[in-house]
């Protein structure tokens, strides 16, 4: 993998986060009645039971991060690294019970979560 085809899936990541970010609003707001934006954020970051979101906007904030650092040292990403954000990447892919359950309720779920994964070249194999 290069960091130009984990770059490509950046926006594919995004997409995903903001969706399922949406579908669980959409959830909550439909057992509690509507939310005001700064409550909704709060629960982001302190809410435990969607704790399972953050992994996802963390690997996209630290792959940011790692390419601004790179480009201000002049120094590239190392290629262990770059497989450690798409091995990390692939992780938040692997859909935990919440996230299958909004799977099953919610298509732009199922499609988001199908362009993420495209975007992603799949992990190498060893080859013996």
């Amino acid at each position: 993998m290069t960091v130009q085809s984990l770059e490509a899936a950046r926006p594919a990541l995004l997409a995903l986060q903001a969706t399922l970010l949406q579908a669980e609003r959409r959830e909550r707001e439909r057992m509690l009645g509507r939310m005001a934006l700064g409550t909704w954020y709060a629960a982001i970051l302190e809410d435990p039971t969607l704790a399972w979101l953050r992994p996802l906007g963390q690997l996209v904030a630290d792959l940011d991060a790692a390419m601004d650092e790179a480009v201000k040292s002049e120094i590239p990403i190392a290629p262990q690294a770059i497989e450690a954000f798409a091995a990390q990447a692939r992780a938040c892919l692997v859909p935990g019970p919440r996230y299958l359950e909004l799977l099953q309720e919610y298509p732009d779920v199922v499609f988001a979560h199908r362009d993420a994964v495209r975007a992603l070249p799949p992990a190498r194999t060893a080859t013996t």
